[in-house]
């Protein structure tokens, strides 16, 4: 009698389920999102040319800087990623550090705009929407922030490694959507207007 023994496939991340729960996740987020957008751009379409209205004033470059600084983010959080995946703990815990310390800057920025934008929510549909935006992605912004940061103690714990990655691939979908649906706001209330 010949002895059979079962052929274990190996799972990829992207198969496992939190990483497609996070994937369910995000989709469901994007429908928010894009009815925000639709929100806009509905707005925008009904009341131009008054739009944005007068005394709408946004500092450009700083905004710009503070998209710079998101964006570099992501860069670093793959960087945490990849250094898991190679098991250098070291380099994740860094990797981790510097995207949330970009990550608590771009929020801090943000809230210092809100406080100094010359408008209100309750001000017009312009300042009810981009408060709107800018506070849903905010939020997201700090769920992940929060996120990282339980990823951070997992890793100084030494619970997260090679092999035991998908926690913090799982984290980086998320923080890597919250920068990508900055673009879009950002493309939609400062440069399309």
């Amino acid at each position: 009698m010949q002895a059979h023994h079962a052929v274990l496939r190996e799972e990829k991340p992207w198969q496992s389920t939190p990483y497609l729960g996070m994937a369910l996740f995000l989709i469901s987020e994007s429908f928010l999102f894009g009815s925000l957008f639709w929100t806009y751009f509905y707005l925008r379409g009904r009341l131009l040319p008054d739009w944005p209205p007068q005394g709408v004033q946004l500092a450009m470059v700083l905004v710009s800087i503070n998209t710079a600084i998101l964006l570099s983010s992501s860069g670093t959080m793959q960087w945490a990623i990849g250094s898991v995946q190679r098991g250098s703990r070291g380099g994740l815990v860094l990797g981790l550090l510097a995207t949330i310390a970009l990550g608590a800057t771009f929020l801090g920025i943000t809230g210092w705009e809100w406080v100094h934008v010359p408008f209100r929510p309750w001000s017009h549909a312009y300042g009810s929407i981009f408060y709107t935006l800018t506070g849903f992605h905010g939020a997201h912004v700090l769920g992940g922030l929060l996120l990282l940061l339980a990823l951070l103690v997992r890793a100084w714990r030494g619970l997260v490694g090679r092999g035991r990655s998908l926690a913090v691939e799982v984290g980086g979908l998320y923080w890597h959507f919250v920068d990508a649906v900055w673009v879009g706001v950002f493309t939609s209330l400062f440069i399309i207007r």
